[in-house]
């Protein structure tokens, strides 16, 4: 033993007789260390008499741990020793030991007091006359155990569902919104890896969304625990390594615990991009079809005067003059019907104008616009007359209505404003200012932006001022960060206290003492009992003085009927609720515990104590059951309709609000009924084959724009779904649930079906425009030649103009884009002049020229590209010498080889050598080109959708879903066909029949 430690018992005959009294076997250990510095083992300094006869040692036998014990390193008990010296944070461990068929269970605590590690071990074998140790310690192991994997497979259920649903879900915690968990499908939409993100604060993780309000929008949804739900919000997102504008809708809601505390904010979004663009196009296309009706008016307005003027000496164009005025006649009538929607456009307008002044009226912000250099103050709306009641502002010089601002930088700010034209914002500014004239100045805190104001020249004529009052969110803060630093300070002084006051050496894993007497007098207690009651004198005396809380809750009661009757208690996870004292603050705890009675000369002297905290098995019972809430709560707040459907009978297990409403059922009719009893009309349909093949599959299945007609509704309105049944495995790795999402896209429906509508308009308003230009062919000649001297002057000028403005002129914001687009527009004008003479030529050509292709050589082209990503086991086996030449566009043939060939590839059986055949032979007018595999084949349901896009049949291989589209829309665009024969675990082979003008002559 080294000479620390009989230094440190030197001396002390108390430390000394309890060491030597102590029934738990206590150790100190000294680290070792290498020749790095490294920790590496511990030396064996010193055993108690019970630590000597539990491991057969010397009370002082030095040498290593791995040594004296070798299995420490096998069970973990080593690293537990190194992590609590290293950590300095005192820890618990136990293990099963079997020796000589006898099996027991050790119990270690350890607690590093300097260059010592104080380690104590209770041996389950060694306490025969407490059975009810041993059998409590596995009990209450178990059954923690068990509570954790529920809570475990719960948290996993709740990790599946987020990862797996088809909308994006993230949760925002704490003021800078930092992300605490997002799925796949938000960080898709963010532009960023889960790693960037998750973690981090929403602005540092996605800088992109910095100033776009939805940081704000969090906040506000956390402290008011009100739900925003945003429709078609436009938003700046990196994708495709630039910034592009989608729009989503979204729901911010409150995620609140069990007892009603904020957990963060759950965001749940959909992308509406599609929706929101078919929208915009309509309405682009309906400002062409305008501007292009003005332009015809304008057209035929000069037309008409050219006819006057040819009328006096070509009698012949008075024919084709009067069909143009009936034309006019015609185009007149389309005008007056646009000019009444353009009057119906203003009047929305108008409504539009009050809408946005009734805004500015009530917008809970200060509002003000300030006019000329003297800032006049032009306009104040109330929040912003608010907050000075007794003052008049409108029309008098800010100086002069507030001059205590003359002292403040608000007001230096506002020049420099006026003067450059530069935005100006203060996150947090203190402005002295007096709500009344001649009143006390009050401390007021702002949040504001001053923004130049500018006149239809684009000089600058004013500053418009918003500020957000936050004095009351300022001074919460700042008392908040006052607290809590004395809070700190305080906690530091307890614990500085508590390490000088605690430094013992007795440990063990759980609470034991002896009380004597009738009275239960505290005659032994470990340091665990003490930590306990931090504080309290509780030697000698009994437990009602030293714990009335103890006795309030019933303890003591137990206490006298142990005592009086012998009869042991065993407790089971009973709630011990401290008071509150100087030196620690109230605290729950639960315990399994014994009330044993001891006898002395055979009669009971006392009663021993034995407990165990089993606080955190009974936390995880409760956090499983929040986990459940949470999931509940997730299912609720989800803007798509979700069911999961348990086991072979797909009982409703749980249902949202917005599945219910699917369903035109209350939840409490259908969870727990199989899905077919509460809807007997979809057991007709195809509902549950697709169940189970989703359940003996594990594949997912897909459907976009699902028509549906809801029976309940009263006028039984069509409405299209996007639909997916996803599969939940089960322990046995099997599919035991799945999961049923339906969302809304009726709206995207209705949009492109609309789209199509504009489309047929325009189409028919095109051919209208063909027949008008056929008429018009005689003037475009000389509407060309005399509109191209005018555009060529013009651009002269441009090009003189720019070489006589001075360079830095040409250079500011104003001049530059003007030049620009001047520029673009001669250049327009003169492409349309062009185009003018042209305009009878044009053809557009949709297909590209066939030529004859040899296949032999396009298929070693192919392979060679795809060798890279061919196993050396794969044999490609070609055989064209039957139709060795095709007919067809080269860039589409190689497109449609290429993708087959891969696929071949790609889905090949892990369990044979992948072998793919291609062939090809010639029919009456076509050439038949066969691809044949031996790999993983589809079933029936899955050939249904194996041509539809974005449909991927296997997902342990990257792929779009869109090559075997693509195929098919060339083969379809060629007159051509393409079929399937495949058969699971065999192989397929796929058939196209191209049209070939060889074949039809041989």
């Amino acid at each position: 033993m080294s000479a620390a430690v009989p230094d440190l018992l030197a001396g002390n005959d108390l430390l000394e007789s309890v060491l030597e009294a102590s029934l738990t076997a206590l150790n100190l250990l000294r680290p070792f260390y290498g020749p790095g510095g490294e920790l590496l083992d511990f030396s064996l300094d010193y055993l108690n008499p019970a630590g000597q006869r539990m491991v057969g040692l010397p009370a002082r036998p030095g040498g290593p741990v791995s040594q004296h014990f070798p299995h420490a390193q096998s069970n973990g008990l080593l690293a537990f020793y190194q992590r609590v010296f290293e950590t300095g944070e005192a820890g618990e461990f136990g293990f099963p030991y079997r020796a000589q068929e006898q099996e027991s269970f050790f119990l270690v605590a350890a607690r590093r007091s300097g260059e010592v590690l104080v380690v104590s071990i209770i041996d389950s074998s060694q306490h025969p006359e407490h059975p009810a140790l041993e059998q409590a310690l596995r009990q209450s192991q178990a059954r923690e155990q068990a509570a954790r994997q529920a809570a475990e497979r719960e948290r996993n259920l709740l990790q599946t569902v987020l990862t797996q649903a088809p909308v994006a879900i993230g949760l925002f915690q704490g003021d800078d919104c930092v992300v605490a968990a997002a799925n796949d499908q938000l960080c898709a939409m963010w532009g960023y890896p889960p790693a960037e993100v998750v973690g981090r604060p929403l602005l540092a993780g996605v800088p992109e969304l910095q100033g776009q309000g939805f940081t704000e929008l969090i906040q506000e949804v956390a402290r008011t625990r009100v739900p925003f739900v945003g429709q078609a919000v436009a938003a700046q997102l990196l994708q495709n390594d630039r910034l592009e504008t989608h729009y989503f809708n979204f729901v911010y809601q409150a995620l609140l615990d069990v007892q009603g505390g904020l957990l963060g904010v759950l965001d749940i979004a959909v992308d509406v991009t599609e929706q929101v663009l078919a929208r915009q196009q309509v309405q682009r296309l309906n400002e062409e079809l305008a501007a292009t009706n003005e332009e015809l008016a304008a057209t035929n307005e000069e037309l008409t005067t050219a006819n006057e003027e040819f009328l006096a000496s070509n009698a012949a164009l008075a024919e084709a003059q009067l069909q143009l005025q009936q034309l006019n006649q015609e185009l007149e009538t389309r005008v007056a019907e646009r000019t009444k929607a353009l009057r119906r456009a203003q009047a929305a307008t108008e409504q539009q104008r009050r809408q946005l002044a009734r805004l500015f009226e009530q917008v809970p912000a200060a509002i003000c616009i300030l006019s000329g250099a003297d800032l006049l103050l032009e306009l104040v709306n109330p929040g912003y007359q608010a907050l000075f009641p007794g003052r008049t502002l409108i029309g008098l010089p800010l100086l002069a209505a507030l001059p205590e601002l003359a002292s403040s930088p608000v007001w230096d700010t506002l020049r420099r404003v006026y003067a450059t034209g530069e935005t100006h914002e203060e996150p947090e500014i203190l402005i002295p200012m007096a709500r009344h004239k001649g009143g006390p100045p009050e401390d007021f805190y702002f949040h504001y932006i001053q923004q130049a104001r500018y006149d239809e020249q684009g000089r600058i004529d004013g500053v418009v001022v918003f500020a957000l009052n936050i004095t009351a969110q300022t001074l919460a803060q700042r008392q908040a960060a006052a607290l809590q630093a004395e809070v700190l300070a305080t906690a530091q002084r307890q614990a500085q206290e508590r390490e000088a006051f605690y430094r013992v050496f007795e440990q063990t894993p759980a609470v034991v003492a002896f009380l004597r007497g009738p009275e239960h007098r505290l005659a032994y207690f470990n340091d665990a009992y003490q930590q306990l009651f931090p504080g309290r004198q509780l030697q000698g005396r009994t437990v009602a003085e030293t714990q009335p809380e103890s006795e309030a809750q019933g303890f003591v009661a137990l206490l006298d009927q142990v005592y009086a009757t012998g009869e042991t208690f065993f407790g089971n996870e009973l709630l011990l609720r401290t008071e509150a004292t100087a030196a620690a603050p109230a605290k729950d705890i639960y315990f399994n515990f014994t009330y044993q009675a001891y006898r002395e000369d055979g009669q009971i002297g006392g009663i021993s104590v034995f407990a165990y905290d089993v606080t955190e098995q009974v936390l995880a019972r409760q956090q499983r059951a929040a986990a459940q809430a949470q999931l509940q709560a997730v299912f609720e707040q989800a803007p798509v309709a979700i069911a999961i459907l348990q086991g072979p009978d797909y009982v409703v297990e749980i249902v949202n609000s917005s599945m219910c409403a699917l369903w035109g059922l209350p939840a409490a009719a259908a969870v727990g009924q199989p899905v077919f009893d509460v809807l007997p009309a979809a057991a007709g349909h195809h509902f549950r084959g697709l169940l189970d093949e989703v359940r003996q599959t594990g594949m997912p299945y897909v459907a976009h724009e699902m028509p549906a007609v809801l029976s309940h509704e009263r006028h039984r309105v069509p409405l299209f779904f996007n639909v997916v049944y996803q599969p939940l495995a089960g322990p046995p790795g099997r599919p035991s649930a799945v999961v049923v999402l339906a969302t809304d896209v009726s709206q995207q429906v209705a949009a492109r079906q609309q789209l199509a509508l504009a489309n047929e308009e325009l189409q028919a308003t095109n051919q209208q425009l063909t027949r008008t230009n056929a008429d018009l062919d005689n003037f475009i000649y000389a509407a060309s030649h005399d509109l191209k001297a005018p555009i060529t002057n013009i651009e002269g000028l441009l090009l003189a103009l720019r070489e006589q403005l001075p360079p830095a002129v040409r250079q500011t914001e104003q001049v530059r884009p003007l030049l620009r687009m001047m520029g673009d527009a001669v250049e327009r004008f003169q492409k349309t002049i062009g185009d003018l003479t042209d305009i009878s030529k044009l053809q557009q050509a949709h297909a590209q020229p066939a030529e004859p292709v040899d296949l032999a050589t396009l298929i070693e082209e192919i392979s060679l590209d795809l060798a890279p990503a061919l196993p050396p086991s794969t044999r490609v086996l070609v055989d064209v010498a039957a139709c060795p030449t095709v007919s067809f566009a080269p860039k589409n043939l190689r497109s449609i080889i290429y993708n087959l060939l891969s696929n071949a590839v790609k889905y090949a059986a892990p369990d044979r050598p992948a072998v793919v055949q291609l062939r090809s032979r010639r029919t009456a007018g076509a050439c038949l080109l066969e691809v044949q595999d031996n790999g993983l084949g589809l079933t029936a349901a899955q050939q249904t959708r194996l041509f539809g896009m974005f449909q991927r049949l296997h997902s342990h291989v990257e792929g779009s879903g869109v090559g075997l589209y693509m195929v098919k829309k060339i083969v379809d665009n060629a007159g051509g066909t393409i079929t399937v024969q495949s058969e699971p675990g065999v192989g397929s082979t796929f058939t196209v029949r191209l049209p070939d003008e060889e074949a039809s002559v041989g």
